[in-house]
């Protein structure tokens, strides 16, 4: 769900993750698959499907369909007098945090309708209910309150890791995904979508090493058994973090061949996402005439600091240290990204973490313990009177051991 996550909260999973990739380099063992060629990677459909995913470096090629229904809605007068997007990041547990805040925005009686809704590895867990609206706030406070690791992930023979593709299975997860992300509730995000409303998902093309956003709401339309498990597969491979939990492979077909294709963790790519910063939005709005205001909340389940350690001389600590640290920064670094492209397009720029201050830590994978105590901090922080800040944080490290979100940020 967040590799940053378990690096950082669970040392033996670290040696775990290191053990299994060493082995499985050295043993050359593995599952069996029929790849894409390479040269055909650009290729690939998912056949019977269409305009429902493209890669997220690119502007997706159905993007006037979708200005041009814009323009229709406003012309109907269906959309509201201010447009809200929300980014959900990654962050493992730490997606208690959004959770919670989502609950105490609630409360605080503020939140709005989100045209559209973004959401990678744990925050692609959140991400349909969110979109959905505050009815479903009991349901993702229970997921992140109550549930285990056993609930969500089952610990595999070494034997079976290191002949396999992942230290976990997790089948238990991909269950409870059928339960909740059940057939009636897929029909509610259709209809959402034909509102015009928008749902995308984050995936990472281990093959193409590329991200891939895909369009839930488009997929719901097709209203089948096999689409509804497509929408389900895409979440699963969205919190798939490599090694530590198994790939999820999706079939495609490139000239007249079927091939697979091997996707992951959508963090492996981007910590957070909103829209791909190829499209230029306000090119594209000032193209149908559209002036609504236009506001992007961005919820990252992150400290966005990193705290100094005494690093164990050994190659998995080692690993695992620096693994740790090119995910946060890579996280800070998607934060820049979308601030500057939403001022690029006069999108107004709201951001919320979990305060560098937060030292909790857990003891597994997945504690309904601290993932309360992480859920009740956000709920209060969200029913504060101004909970966002407005640009990403001016530094990465700790400043002190009394320092404050505001005190790291630039306003």
């Amino acid at each position: 769900m967040s590799m940053n996550c378990m690096l950082n909260n669970c040392g033996e999973i670290r040696r775990i993750v290191f053990f299994c990739l060493l082995l499985g380099m050295l043993a050359g063992c593995g599952l069996k698959r029929n790849p894409i060629p390479v040269e055909m990677q650009n290729q690939a459909i998912l056949p019977g499907y269409d305009q429902v995913r493209f890669f997220g470096d690119t502007t997706p090629k159905h993007m006037d369909k979708v200005m041009q229904q814009w323009a229709e809605l406003s012309r109907q007068g269906k959309l509201p007098d201010e447009i809200s997007f929300l980014s959900l990041s990654g962050g493992g547990a730490d997606g208690a945090f959004g959770a919670g805040f989502l609950c105490g925005w609630t409360e605080h009686g503020d939140r709005p309708a989100f045209g559209l809704v973004t959401g990678i590895s744990t925050g692609a867990l959140i991400a349909p209910f969110a979109f959905m609206g505050s009815d479903y706030d009991p349901f993702i406070e229970m997921f992140y309150t109550t549930f285990e690791t056993s609930d969500l992930v089952q610990q595999r023979s070494y034997v079976s890791a290191i002949s396999g593709d992942s230290v976990y299975s997790t089948e238990p997860l991909r269950t409870a995904l059928k339960k909740f992300i059940n057939h009636e509730f897929i029909a509610k995000i259709a209809a959402e979508h034909r509102k015009g409303r928008r749902l995308l998902i984050g995936t990472t093309n281990l093959d193409a090493m590329r991200p891939v956003y895909w369009d839930i709401g488009a997929l719901a339309q097709y209203g089948t058994l096999e689409a509804d498990q497509l929408i389900r597969d895409v979440i699963l491979a969205s919190v798939s973090v490599p090694v530590a939990f198994p790939p999820v492979y999706f079939k495609v077909k490139a000239g007249d061949k079927v091939y697979d294709e091997m996707h992951v963790d959508g963090g492996v790519c981007n910590q957070v996402f909103s829209y791909p910063p190829s499209i230029h939005l306000a090119d594209e709005l000032e193209k149908i005439g559209e002036k609504r205001k236009i506001t992007l909340y961005v919820i990252r389940n992150d400290a966005l600091v990193t705290e100094g350690v005494q690093v164990e001389p050994y190659i998995g600590g080692i690993a695992a240290r620096s693994l740790a640290g090119l995910i946060r920064n890579q996280g800070i670094g998607d934060l820049y990204r979308m601030y500057y492209t939403a001022q690029r397009d006069g999108v107004d720029f709201k951001l919320t973490f979990i305060p560098p201050d937060y030292r909790e830590k857990s003891d597994e994978l997945f504690s309904p313990i601290y993932m309360s105590k992480l859920f009740i901090l956000g709920k209060s922080m969200a029913k504060a009177p101004n909970p966002w800040h407005y640009a990403p944080p001016s530094t990465t490290s700790r400043e002190g051991p009394d320092a404050t979100p505001a005190e790291l940020i630039i306003k």
